[in-house]
């Protein structure tokens, strides 16, 4: 398990899941690689109020999001 820290959270995000998003992005452009992480990043601050991003067991887009920024070698926000 890989863990992403976002000021006082954490998101623990299992390695395969990482490692999928990896060969996501690495087959993405610079430019589509580097928004495809801006959007990652947006989409945990958009979720920042809601009970998804707070919960011990992030699902959906807070889990997905997550991979990409670990896939990326971002481990603190």
């Amino acid at each position: 398990m890989l863990t992403l820290k976002i000021g006082t959270r954490s998101f623990s995000i299992s390695e395969t899941q990482v490692a999928h998003e990896a060969d996501r992005m690495f087959k993405l452009s610079p430019e589509r690689r580097a928004h495809r992480l801006e959007r990652a990043k947006s989409q945990l601050a958009g979720a920042g109020g809601t009970k998804a991003i707070e919960s011990a067991e992030p699902r959906g887009t807070v889990k997905q999001a997550a991979a990409i920024i670990l896939s990326a070698g971002v481990k603190e926000i």
